[in-house]
Parts: structure tokens; C-alpha cells; sequence
């Protein structure tokens, strides 16, 4: 399906909110579904993907259905994916969510390792919070890093833990999936 049939499909033209004083915006394309944004006027491009998957059911920012491919697809401007009956979440997917604190902490760890990264430690600082730390290897490119330590803290939300390792056995399971992973690559 091309772009502008389907946004005329999918969403309506209205004015973008005002972001600075004195400046315009250019209009911006909203869903019919809930009304969220999903394109600015002049960057249709960007949801090709959108049209050429025809995601044209209970679209909104980041998660839609696809009657032609019978998936949910969850994206962002990073990346999209499609999910179905069938479809799994594993450790290291976007889309994964730890279903419980000993599992964020791995999840954390697994995140930072790699990529120039040893010896990384995860550990709870409080409730929400957990601090990661690493050292940097000799193929990091930055050559005054090597062998410091270094890290970041990491902030999950105690009371909204997610499934852990699963597979989607029905639709609503698939959405969900579409979800994780819009979150997952904001």
C-alpha cells in the first residue's frame, strides 16, 4: 500500500502543537484510532515501513495490526517487529521483560556486558534502582578508557515487572509482545 492512501486510511491532518513562541509547526498526521501523533506533515517516508506492512488496525504511537500479515507490530525510529500466535520472547530480545528483581538484575548486566565491557556487576542500590559497573577493555577505542571502571545506574519499576521467557498462545498475548517491544526500543 502506498503512504498517502494509507494515511488517509489511518490517521487525520491537524495543526502540531506549539512547541516555541513564534515558531509554526508544520501539521501533523494522528491516528483515527486514539489520536496519537504519528507523523509530521513533510516526513511521510518515515512510516513506509508502516504502509508497506499495512498496519492499518488500532494503530497508535508505536504498536499496530497488520489484517494482511495477521501480526501486532511494535517500533519506533530504531526498529519494528511483528509478532504473532507462536511468536517467544528471550533473554537478550527487545522485547524481553524481567519478571522479577533477581532477573532485572541479570537483564541489567546482560545489557552493559560485551562491547568493550568486563568484569560488569549489577547490583541492587534500592528499591527501583540498580547500579551497574564495568571495566573497559583493551579494544575499546578510546584509549585513555582502557582498564578504568566505569557505570550507570539503572531504574526499573519494582511493582511492573513483566513475563520473563514466554510465547505468544493468542493474539492478545501477540499485542502484548508488540508492546514489550516498542518499549524496549524507544
Amino acid at each position: 500500500m502506498n503512504t498517502e492512501k494509507f494515511l488517509k486510511q489511518v490517521a487525520y491532518l491537524a495543526p502540531a502543537p506549539a512547541s516555541l513562541p513564534g515558531s509554526q509547526p508544520p501539521d501533523c498526521y494522528y491516528s483515527k484510532f486514539d489520536g496519537s501523533y504519528v507523523v509530521m506533515v513533510g516526513m511521510e517516508s518515515d512510516v513506509s515501513y508502516l504502509a508497506d506492512r499495512e498496519i492499518t488496525e488500532e494503530l497508535t504511537h508505536g504498536v499496530g495490526f497488520s489484517p494482511r500479515d495477521g501480526k501486532w507490530y511494535g517500533w519506533s525510529h530504531r526498529a519494528a517487529y511483528g509478532f504473532k500466535i507462536g511468536s517467544t520472547c528471550s533473554k537478550g530480545d527487545c522485547h524481553y521483560r524481567a519478571k522479577n528483581e533477581t532477573d532485572e538484575i541479570e537483564a541489567a548486566a546482560r545489557f552493559w556486558s560485551g562491547d568493550g565491557h568486563v568484569d560488569v556487576k549489577a547490583e541492587k542500590i534500592k528499591d527501583g534502582l540498580l547500579r551497574v559497573s564495568w571495566t573497559y577493555d583493551d579494544t575499546t577505542p578510546n584509549k585513555k578508557l582502557r582498564g578504568m571502571t566505569s557505570g550507570a545506574d539503572w531504574w526499573y519499576d519494582p511493582d511492573n515487572f513483566g513475563r520473563g521467557e514466554w510465547m505468544a498462545e493468542t493474539m492478545a498475548d501477540a499485542k502484548q509482545m508488540a508492546r514489550d517491544f516498542n518499549a524496549g526500543v524507544l
